[in-house]
């Protein structure tokens, strides 16, 4: 199967991996013919009939996660040029950020004719209501070709945290949970860590969080209390982690990092939520009180109790190594669109 893949490159997106990584895992996979903004002989005016005869045809063309505009009051679709409702191919559509300018991605996918739309969020079938397409629950995992590369090192680190400290987008619904989080183990100054509280000081913490304001994240990063880690850097972190918090993004979605963490053998610590047994089985993770209430004693127990935390990591990675990798995900992705392309 050969697909047209429409997405802005993002070889040097300095975001979160996850577009990359798909987009990687895809050329990996199948015969994929990238189209868009960073591309060699993208046109934004080419309609996709001429851009289909120019690359050589293709079986399916795929919307990318990088395609429509996340941002409210602006075209949702960036390149009306392409025409894409008049392409004679079936067409996928992999919906991006589930909570960022909705209403509009969902409207347009609607117009467009789609045999089928990917979801990293669990709430398919109101998305397949609102558009007429079908929707498949497509839940987000870890790079196994990143993750899975060197030894192992030693777990020097107790208790991390890497990301974004809450989103504030109108429509985010994310909960100020990792601040709260954040504001019990440390001196604060703002959304500035200073230094470990009494409680925590025997612990060995490592918190890497961007705060919310802009004038937060300057003053963040002159403190060196926080620096964009490079990918290697990153994944060592959560391998050298003993346990490392999580929580729901944005819309209840549940992240690439939980996956990563589990890859890592690193202990997913998170908020209670049913969203995480809608993906993983609930052995693999271990959750305290969206209160905090119970938060010391259940991190304190999985630090103090090597064995116990040990039985949940070990679990956990052979749980992800198994069904929670990129390749697994993109190969189920290809199986899907077989179907389609018939």
């Amino acid at each position: 199967m050969r697909i047209l893949y429409l997405s802005e490159n993002m070889a040097a997106y300095a975001g979160a991996m996850y577009q990359r990584d798909v987009m990687e895992e895809l050329a990996a996979q199948a015969d994929v013919v990238f189209h868009g903004p960073g591309f060699a002989g993208f046109d934004p005016r080419e309609p996709v009939e001429r851009v289909l005869r120019r690359v050589g045809g293709a079986d399916l063309v795929l919307v990318g996660h990088a395609w429509l505009v996340d941002s409210p009051g602006t075209a949702v679709d960036p390149f009306p040029g392409l025409r894409l409702e008049d392409c004679p191919l079936p067409k996928a559509m992999i919906l991006n950020k589930e909570y960022a300018n909705l209403d509009d991605k969902l409207a347009w996918i609607g117009r467009q004719g789609f045999a089928l739309g990917f979801s990293h969020h669990h709430d398919t079938d109101a998305f397949a209501a609102r558009t007429g397409t079908p929707f498949l629950f497509w839940p987000f995992a870890f790079n196994d070709r990143l993750f899975g590369q060197g030894p192992a090192p030693a777990k020097d680190v107790d208790f991390a945290f890497c990301g974004l400290l809450q989103n504030l987008s109108r429509h985010s619904g994310q909960a100020d949970t990792r601040v709260r989080v954040m504001r019990r183990l440390f001196h604060c100054l703002g959304d500035i860590p200073l230094a470990p509280r009494r409680a925590y000081s025997r612990y060995a913490l490592r918190w890497n969080a961007i705060p919310r304001s802009r004038w937060q994240v300057r003053l963040a990063m002159l403190l060196g209390r926080y620096r964009r880690l490079p990918d290697e850097e990153y994944r060592d972190l959560q391998r050298r982690s003993r346990v490392y918090l999580n929580t729901l993004s944005p819309a209840g979605l549940v992240s690439p990092r939980i996956a990563e963490n589990m890859a890592s053998r690193a202990l997913v610590l998170c908020e209670s939520s049913p969203n995480y047994g809608r993906i993983f089985p609930e052995d693999c993770f271990v959750t305290f009180r969206p209160d905090l209430s119970d938060f010391d004693e259940v991190l304190g127990r999985h630090l103090a109790d090597e064995g116990a935390r040990r039985k949940v990591v070990d679990r956990a990675f052979e749980v992800a190594m198994t069904a929670h990798s990129w390749r697994r995900r993109v190969a189920d992705m290809l199986a899907a669109l077989e179907g389609v392309a018939r």
